[in-house]
């Protein structure tokens, strides 16, 4: 039954979101290791210039993951030549300790937003890059690292 139940839920979560998923793209890493020297990147093609956008990093990892979140470096270049980077610690866990995104059995998928309501004032292919600024590499438990970007309503 609760296979059943994670099945609906995902399948839901899809049709629910699909309609306003401008980009969904993940990096699976090899041994659940995320090497410092590894950076994550994504192109992502923007047409429209006049709605706003949530940017969230999708992370899938295991349960006996370390640390109660990952920092990242966090660049995107516009096409008309604007770079934007900033630092984020993505937290994983509540208050008392746990995690706080979806799991199925040992695996974790935590979706953290970085950016909410923003505007991208020029169209064409935007280059997005993470970087892994853990102090300790590689990041072992990291499955999938990804990039969301939703329009908002």
């Amino acid at each position: 039954m609760k296979k059943i139940l994670i099945i609906f839920y995902a399948s839901f979560l899809l049709i629910s979101c699909s309609k306003n998923k401008v980009f969904e793209e993940f990096v699976k890493f090899d041994n659940y290791d995320w090497k410092m020297d590894y950076v994550v990147k994504f192109d992502v093609p923007i047409d429209d210039t006049s709605s706003f956008y949530n940017v969230s990093i999708p992370i899938r990892h295991i349960d006996n993951y370390p640390y109660d979140g990952l920092l990242v470096n966090f660049t995107y270049n516009a096409p008309n030549g604007e770079e934007h980077t900033k630092n984020y610690k993505l937290n994983f866990r509540n208050a008392d300790g746990k995690f706080k995104g979806d799991v199925a059995g040992d695996i974790w998928d935590e979706t953290v937003m970085i950016m909410e309501k923003a505007k991208f004032n020029a169209k064409g292919i935007y280059k997005f890059e993470i970087i892994n600024n853990m102090p300790t590499t590689p990041t072992q438990g990291i499955m999938e690292l990804g990039l969301l970007i939703e329009k908002v309503k």
